[in-house]
């Protein structure tokens, strides 16, 4: 598996899911990602970074768990927070492709 710190710096759209572990729907949201990294196969990559003590909290200025930051060539390009379904979560990734 990808570390998103690589694969965020890729051509091809990278999807960072910012977890904070032990939340509530830590779970489910782990069988949508990996639902949507099916879904995509080589075309984007889908990854999670856990965020057992808020580093990542501050170093990407997230104000909720789960939050969505998808990437490209090492780019923000869109952010979403809050549980997203699969079908919101291919919306942000077809919008990259």
């Amino acid at each position: 598996m990808k570390t998103y710190q690589k694969a965020i710096k890729e051509s091809k759209p990278t999807l960072v899911v910012f977890l904070h572990h032990g939340g509530q729907d830590v779970v489910e949201i782990k069988y949508i990602t990996d639902d949507v990294k099916a879904k995509y196969g080589d075309k984007a990559n889908i990854v999670r970074a856990d965020d057992p003590y808020g580093k990542l909290k501050v170093e990407y200025k997230l104000e909720e768990y789960p939050t969505y930051i998808l990437f490209k060539e090492g780019q923000e390009l869109m952010r979403e927070s809050g549980k997203k379904s699969e079908s919101e979560l291919s919306e942000m990734i077809d919008r990259a492709l």
